[in-house]
């Protein structure tokens, strides 16, 4: 086995003993925390709970469902429509939730195993990748319109822009798909039903299997690997415009790039954080800024930079000069990616004594949030 297939082997590993619900220190023993926004209210998706909280000061609004079951584990974001709140479960259903009362919708139960991705919402229709191999794309009322096969797991969210759906599978392929298929246009997929989309618009090969969310800007789709390279994708054609490596090694992006006027940044199992032109894909530093820890989650955009937290409670920002600030270093495992809300960063430490958070941009604790039974 060479260097390269056995260090994707290991985050294999790693990644398997994350998804089973092992964490460290401060953190409670549950699933790995999601977090999504609309600004007013906060959506937080851990163990066998939904929570919707107040953005600026942590009230609890509601909590799904009104009996949890151990069984019913969320791991990902949920997913925000207009009216609905949508999460998927190591108990391979996706459910949709009130916005505003926190009811149960519905359940789509036709999955045959856990929900890892965030599902997308597009106008009238989710998407939701499911590590049962296929995409599922269901209205708004838990309906299924029409679903696509990969070779292997999906556990990434798709993007999207007025035309296309992207989807980045753990078979090593990137897929675009039309937003909308005719009955016509679809096959009889195994149950009988013509649900199945048989072949996508394009595919390309990003040699290896990818766990970070990819991100599209200006006509490029954003794809990290597991073997630490980032690929730019033309979105009309499916060919790869550059794509970044860090020489012969092969520590593993776990988290979004998030992309600026002045650069996209990325964060690495190592710890490390890149910068690298949005237009060639060359390192903007001669090299990496050690963040002290490894980092898992993305990072969010914020004037002047980008701020990201690392396993070990590490919380900074950074900009396109290499001028690192530290905002606040909490004694709990960070995993989660965090999410701005007005001046607000919401975190989720899933630590016992917090299970969700608020810092403003200094790095002082605005509220923090603790579920009682």
């Amino acid at each position: 086995m060479n260097n390269r297939k056995a260090l994707v082997v290991m985050t294999f590993i790693l990644i398997a003993g994350l998804l089973s619900g092992c964490t460290a220190g401060a953190g409670i023993a549950s699933s790995w925390p999601g977090i999504s926004t609309d600004g007013e209210k906060g959506y937080f998706a851990f163990g066998s709970e939904i929570f919707a909280l107040d953005t600026k000061n942590g009230t609890l609004i509601w909590r799904y469902p009104e009996s949890p079951d151990a069984k019913t584990q969320f791991f990902a974001a949920p997913a925000i429509s207009e009216t609905q709140v949508l999460a998927g479960s190591y108990n391979n259903t996706l459910v949709a939730v009130d916005k505003n009362s926190g009811t149960g919708k519905w359940t789509f139960a036709l999955a045959k195993d856990r929900y890892i991705a965030s599902p997308l919402v597009v106008g009238e229709q989710i998407f939701a990748p499911n590590t049962d191999k296929h995409l599922y794309v269901l209205n708004t009322s838990g309906d299924l319109l029409w679903s696509f096969k990969t070779t292997g797991p999906n556990w990434t969210k798709p993007v999207s822009d007025e035309q296309f759906i992207y989807l980045a599978s753990m078979d090593h392929f990137l897929y675009a798909l039309n937003l909308e298929y005719s009955s016509a246009a679809l096959a009889v997929d195994t149950t009988g039903s013509r649900t199945l989309v048989e072949k996508p618009v394009w595919s390309v090969d990003l040699g290896t299997a990818v766990v970070a969310d990819p991100v599209i800007s200006d006509g490029k789709i954003l794809v990290a690997t597991i073997d630490g390279k980032l690929h730019c994708v033309d979105s009309a054609s499916g060919n790869i415009a550059w794509t970044f490596e860090d020489g012969d090694r092969y520590d593993s992006i776990w988290g979004s790039p998030v992309v600026t006027d002045e650069a996209i940044y990325f964060g690495n199992e190592n710890g490390e954080v890149f910068a690298v032109s949005p237009e060639t894909g060359k390192a903007l530093w001669p090299a990496p800024y050690s963040a002290g820890g490894e980092i898992i989650a993305g990072g969010i955009s914020i004037d002047g930079g980008v701020i990201f937290v690392n396993k070990q409670g590490k919380v900074f920002s950074i900009n396109a000069a290499k001028e690192p600030k530290p905002l606040v270093t909490l004694d709990m495992v960070m995993y989660a990616t965090p999410k701005a809300a007005g001046t607000n960063i919401l975190l989720a430490p899933a630590a016992k004594e917090k299970l969700f958070m608020a810092i403003d941009l200094s790095g002082n604790e605005v509220w923090s949030f603790t579920a009682t039974k």
